[in-house]
């Protein structure tokens, strides 16, 4: 333990569950002194905590130090129950503590109503909350000593940066395995509330909003296409999949021309299609290697069940040995009684039927143990083989596919082989043209002809859709009436209203980016320092311990803020990789001593005035256990660091203490002294003379 000559802030919690005024409390006074004063109390920390009625307590009240508090006591006293005093008083919900369902079955048994009122420190002018708690599960609120309802306190306590729905700063006890369950976005969120910046939590909110709306006018489906013709121009009219609104788009129309040209194109089509097929096919079987990928996983783990089946029946074989130690001992309490002048033959023969009993057990087991081993080898054995041929003849017929795709690959050489010649067979022809012309072969095309020629697109699939726009256009014009220009002139309007649409939802898409862009600029570059910060703090407590661990904001797309989150990974072994930190790679204890080290990590940041965390080192090995309270007590009893409540229902010996810790001892029985009788002074003094009697 301390050192006595280190005057330690001791207080007592007292509870009775036979008499109402049973209960104690006590608390050193430099707390509340000049020396310490309430200026020690970030605003918003907890100066005294009182409870009547209340779960194990018939009255209490509770004085925690500015720094922290340790909260020690036996098992049912009533640690817990100060816990969800913290909770329920400040507004919180009981879904938070994990308890019981409704607010009415915390009041003390037997009783129709309890109190809870809580005093936060606040300059100016300290903060009281009053909650009574009816057993059907009506509320009543007063806020320093005014009638309110809990909206008005829910707001008081936001001001004061108390958020006790938050894992990050109000971990109950029966919240502790879930820390590790938290997802990477949702550690992101309750870390942003509990230790950034009031505005960084409001910047995430206000990208993702601004990202979603980008979403909307990025995205348009075309659900039906129009196409519309005037004499220039062929307008395409588009329909948004979100919004309904109709968007266009405009293209020149080319002069009418005549041209006849045939080209054949069906075998180079045909490749590219057995091209595609062939990829398809090569995707297809990239799929079912990675399924039998997953398969062979999944007989690796049936190979670690059956592993763990052997240990069991090696187990078995353990107990059988036990079993025979004591078969000897029986025998050579035969033996001895043998030499005894008492008659021991019936006591003899039973032995003997039971030893008999015992050892056709014995061969039973052996012979369980051995035929199910064999079975289980050979079971895992003949579907190891069925994988591997499969996976042989999978890998065969990839191999037979990409042999097809190079074949088509060279197919496709040779038709551009056979392009290149039919060139150089039009070029001949055209030579021949100027020769029937009557036109030397170097002599160049008249005006005319020339600028017919340039017109023309130099694509066969231009020269399809110039075909189409004119037959397009000779078909608008046959029995042509009022009626269709009349919704020609209507279409035209139209269009140039969608047009107006169209610029004013790029303006706004842009205002969208630009606005994205600043509130980016504002909102990650705190955010990755405050993540590096953590990670300083959180890699040095594990380096401490000789363990390895690091936090870092993770991302698989920078454009997407609603998938960024924090990324716990830990080692505790040196043989090992870091790991992320999740509900069941690492084990309870491991989960444990990470959860506490994070929450370390973000206390020297200092934005929430308090933080609780109930039992969470059960679980921890000594080792580790020593390691995360010396690491508590450093950073926890900073001057720069907030208020830190720490349950727990047992400690080990000889630990190192501060003299800035608060150490409520929490007791429960029929013959508590009243609070008006307890007297801290002759308690110690009489604890130093018992120590010193022994």
């Amino acid at each position: 333990m301390a050192d006595p000559a280190k005057r330690q802030r001791l207080s007592q919690v007292d509870s009775s569950a036979q008499t109402s005024s049973s209960a104690a409390s006590m608390f050193t006074a430099s707390q509340r002194d000049g020396a310490g004063g309430e200026s020690r109390f970030v605003e918003g920390s907890i100066v005294r905590i009182s409870m009547k009625n209340f779960l194990t307590y018939d009255s209490s009240v509770v004085y925690p130090g500015p720094h922290l508090n340790m909260i020690v006591g036996a098992n049912g006293t009533g640690k817990s129950s100060i816990v969800c005093a913290i909770c329920l008083g400040l507004a919180g919900k009981t879904a938070i503590l994990g308890r019981g369902d409704k607010v009415g079955l915390y009041v003390k048994r037997g009783c129709p109503k309890g109190f809870i009122e809580i005093e936060l420190y606040k300059r100016g002018g300290n903060v009281v909350i009053n909650r009574e708690i009816h057993v059907d599960n009506q509320s009543l609120w007063m806020l320093n000593g005014r009638h309110c309802n809990q909206k008005t306190v829910e707001e008081e306590v936001k001001a004061l940066h108390i958020q006790v729905s938050n894992l990050c700063q109000f971990l109950p006890q029966e919240k502790v395995g879930e820390f590790a369950k938290m997802s990477k976005i949702e550690l992101l969120e309750a870390t942003e509330k509990s230790v950034g910046p009031p505005e960084m939590y409001e910047y995430h909110c206000e990208l993702k909003n601004f990202r979603n709306k980008e979403r909307e006018l990025e995205v348009i489906e075309e659900p039906y296409l129009k196409v519309l013709y005037t004499t220039e121009e062929r307008y395409t009219v588009k329909r948004s999949f979100y919004s309904n609104k109709i968007s266009t788009s405009n293209s020149a129309v080319h002069p009418s021309q005549y041209l006849t040209i045939t080209v054949d194109t069906e075998e180079k089509r045909q490749l590219e299609q057995q091209i595609k097929a062939c990829e398809q096919k090569s995707r297809e079987i990239d799929e079912r290697l990675k399924a039998l990928q997953k398969d062979a996983t999944a007989l690796d783990r049936r190979d670690n069940e059956l592993l763990a089946e052997k240990k069991r029946l090696s187990e078995l074989k353990g107990k059988r040995r036990q079993l025979e130690q004591k078969i000897s001992t029986k025998q050579d309490s035969l033996r001895q009684m043998e030499q005894s002048v008492i008659d021991l033959k019936k006591i003899e023969e039973e032995t003997k039927e039971k030893i008999e009993a015992v050892n056709f057990q014995k061969v039973t087991i052996i012979l369980y143990i051995t035929t199910l081993h064999s079975i289980l080898r050979a079971k895992l054995t003949m579907e190891k083989v069925y994988l591997a041929l499969e996976a042989v003849g999978l890998t065969a017929e990839k191999t037979k596919l990409e042999n097809d795709c190079r074949e088509g690959a060279s197919e496709l050489k040779a038709t551009d082989v056979r392009k290149t010649e039919l060139t150089e067979q039009c070029k001949g022809l055209l030579k021949r043209a100027k020769s029937i012309c009557r036109m030397q072969s170097d002599e160049s095309l008249p005006e005319d002809l020339h600028n017919a020629f340039d017109k023309l697109p130099n694509t066969l699939d231009e020269i399809d859709a110039m075909l189409n726009e004119e037959r397009s256009r000779a078909e608008c014009f046959t029995g042509l009436s009022e009626s269709v220009v009349d919704e020609y002139n209507r279409r035209e309007q139209e269009i140039k209203h969608l047009e107006k649409e169209l610029e004013d939802k790029s303006n706004a898409l842009n205002a969208y980016r630009q606005n994205i862009s600043e509130a980016k600029e504002r909102w990650l570059n705190p955010l990755k320092q405050l993540v590096e910060q953590i990670n300083d703090k959180f890699s040095d407590f594990f380096r401490s311990m000789q363990c390895a661990g690091e936090v870092d904001l993770h991302s698989e797309n920078e454009e997407e803020y609603d998938k960024y989150g924090i990324r716990i990974r830990v080692k505790f072994h040196s043989s090992t990789q870091l790991h992320e930190l999740t509900a069941h790679h690492q084990s309870g204890g491991e989960r444990s001593v990470s959860t506490m080290l994070y929450l370390m990590a973000l206390q020297e940041l200092n934005r929430c005035p308090f933080r609780v965390v109930d039992e969470i080192n059960q679980g921890m090995d000594p080792v580790n256990e020593r390691r995360v309270f010396d690491i508590v007590v450093r950073t926890a009893c900073k001057e720069t660091t907030s208020q830190y409540f720490f349950i727990t229902p047992k400690l080990l010996q000889n630990l190192q203490y501060a003299d800035e810790m608060t150490i409520l001892c929490v007791h429960n029985g029929a013959h508590m002294l009243p609070p008006n009788q307890w007297d801290e002074k002759t308690f110690i003094r009489r604890c130093l003379q018992r120590k010193a009697r022994a």
